[in-house]
């Protein structure tokens, strides 16, 4: 095994190709003129931030209640270019709906600063022929509640329909450009504004959860909420679903098939110990989304007991006592909680409306999401501009004016998450736009560096890196465990999904209430595409490089790493 003196040699021969040449020689130049981090702590907090992000706290605890890079790939081979290209297609469609949700925390963080919380009580007005003295409340809202009300029709404003747009709202859009410009700044210098910025918004959510955790355990009934965290439903383990929505939960929260986390890596020294930072990055990210998960269960514990209580005494006082415990389960209101932004501009909402001071606790929660979702977006984004800025079509413009377009683009594309139904393309494309891309690129990954680059390269590179070779663990997740999960998670969805009927929720002015619809035949049409794009850019990718070489090969010989060159200099063959 290799020791640190190994690990000395060759420094400044950070990649070597097969085929040494000019190829070679250019490639170490980009390497050696390549932006850095500034210390180790930046790549870890870009990295955690990106991973620790929204769906720790609106994805993980609901899944838990519901179901108890890019350009180095065609270094690596020419034939797995596509690949890179899929991971920036799913960047592109993750960010482009996920900074909506930056956009509707500056909603309710600006609402935040009144005298009363616009959602905890009910808009008034007075009706035609009556004094200016008589106010009632706006049916929608009394036929609902304040937060619904305020969510659906303040926030969103919207439409009976996807069908039906609408056009834009104007609000929302404000927000919508509002988010882009907080983003801009903060990637304005790629990694040098960016990695600033993330000793800010990685560590400040931590605090704001540890303060929201002491405050419910403060609350009577956080016990039930806990309780019902930590209560498991076995039942539930044959249903693909649950496989599915664990599996989208760590590729969305980790990155993995997005790239980003290449993006992030690919600032880094050649010699950096991986595998230690793999390790760290996943224990965070797990250990984040169990702690964010006791904060939101202590509260909805909470919540869940004050709805039960209510329950117990209006059935009592008609139906009496046996009644009221036959009707009333603390688990139901438990069970009725929903995901995304349901959860957080809803029903934390509604919690934090009954906090004392209210706009406390709604600036600092709300402060807390946007710090999530800029750091989520930071690793979409360094993707994608990291991936436009290495092409050779984009090598030459300045990065800020390459942000400034990649900015403005996605925020027109935003608008059709800003017009009157923009809320139901949110729920759609959250639903199903990435867990099939993400799991088909994370199997192309794992087969094209077992079968294509060679696990044996593989691992000499990792021992070049690191000064160890993996563990034979990792070589039999790469070499089995992990290709026929995904396989069979694969295989188990798409027949579910094949079997069952697509459906989203429509807030329906009149009943002041969603109701489930099928989607149109447009729409399942329009979401198989966004759907089959990045998957298709896959073979594209291999298809094309066969075309240019009439090579139908499957190990790769030419253009990849090699770890070689720098054995042979060490006395090793």
């Amino acid at each position: 095994m290799s020791g640190e003196k190994d690990l000395e040699v060759n420094n400044n021969n950070s990649i070597q190709l097969n085929g040494i040449g000019d190829k070679a020689a250019e490639v170490e130049q980009e390497q050696e003129d390549r932006l850095r981090w500034d210390n180790k702590a930046q790549f870890l907090l870009a990295t955690i931030g990106f991973a620790v992000g929204l769906g720790n706290v609106w994805r993980f605890p609901y899944l838990v209640q519901k179901n108890g890079g890019v350009g180095s790939w065609n270094i690596i081979s020419p034939k797995l270019k596509g690949l890179g290209v899929a991971g920036l297609l799913v960047s592109i469609v993750a960010t482009s709906y996920y900074i909506i949700i930056i956009a509707y925390c500056l909603f309710y963080l600006f609402s935040s600063f009144q005298v009363v919380l616009p959602w905890s009580h009910c808009p008034t007005y007075t009706p035609a022929g009556h004094p200016s003295n008589y106010t009632i409340p706006v049916a929608e809202c009394a036929n609902s509640s304040p937060v619904n009300y305020y969510f659906f029709r303040q926030v969103n404003n919207v439409s009976d329909s996807i069908d039906i747009s609408g056009g834009l709202y104007w609000k929302l859009t404000l927000c919508l450009l509002g988010g882009w410009i907080i983003i801009y700044c903060s990637i304005l210098k790629g990694i040098k504004s960016s990695g600033k910025v993330v000793y800010f918004t990685a560590t400040f959510p931590y605090l704001v959860l540890f303060i929201f955790m002491i405050r419910g355990f403060t609350l009577s009934g956080f016990g039930n909420g806990l309780l019902h965290l930590v209560t498991p439903r076995f039942e539930k383990l044959s249903d693909a679903t649950v496989w599915l929505d664990a599996a989208t939960q760590i590729f969305f929260s980790l990155g993995v098939g997005f790239g980003s986390l290449i993006a992030f890596a690919s600032y880094n020294p050649v010699k950096n110990r991986c595998g230690r930072d793999a390790v760290v990055v996943s224990l965070v990210n797990c250990g984040t989304s169990i702690f964010a998960s006791i904060v939101v269960f202590s509260m909805l514990g909470h919540m869940a007991t004050n709805k039960y209580n209510a329950c117990i005494r209006a059935t009592n006082a008609t139906l009496g006592m046996e009644a009221a415990l036959n009707n009333c389960q603390i688990v139901t209101f438990l069970e009725n909680v929903g995901s995304g932004p349901g959860l957080v501009f809803v029903v934390f909402a509604e919690i934090i409306a009954g906090f004392s001071p209210a706009q406390f606790w709604s600036i600092i929660f709300y402060f807390m999401l946007l710090t999530l979702g800029i750091d989520s977006i930071f690793g979409a984004m360094e993707t994608i501009l990291t991936t436009m800025a290495d092409s050779e079509y984009f090598k030459n413009v300045r990065k800020e004016i390459l942000a400034a377009g990649i900015c403005f683009s996605l925020f027109l594309f935003g608008f059709i998450f800003t017009q009157r139904s923009g809320l139901y393309f949110v729920e759609v494309f959250d639903a199903i736009s990435l867990p099939i891309p993400l799991l088909v690129i994370a199997l192309s990954e794992v087969l094209g560096i077992v079968h294509v680059y060679g696990m044996k390269r593989f691992c000499d590179d990792i021992e070049y890196m690191t000064g160890t070779q993996p563990k034979i663990y990792w070589k039999i997740c790469w070499y089995l465990l992990t290709p026929v999960s995904i396989i069979v998670i694969l295989i188990a969805t798409v027949i579910q999904w094949v079997q069952s009927t697509l459906q989203y929720h429509p807030w329906i002015k009149a009943l002041a209430r969603p109701i489930a619809l099928p989607y149109p035949g447009w729409l399942s049409a329009f979401m198989a595409f966004i759907i089959l794009l990045p998957i298709i850019a896959i073979p594209a990718g291999a298809l094309v490089y066969y075309c240019r070489t009439k090579t139908i090969t499957l190990h790769e010989m030419d253009g990849a790493y090699c770890a070689e060159p720098h054995k042979e200099e060490n006395g090793k063959s």
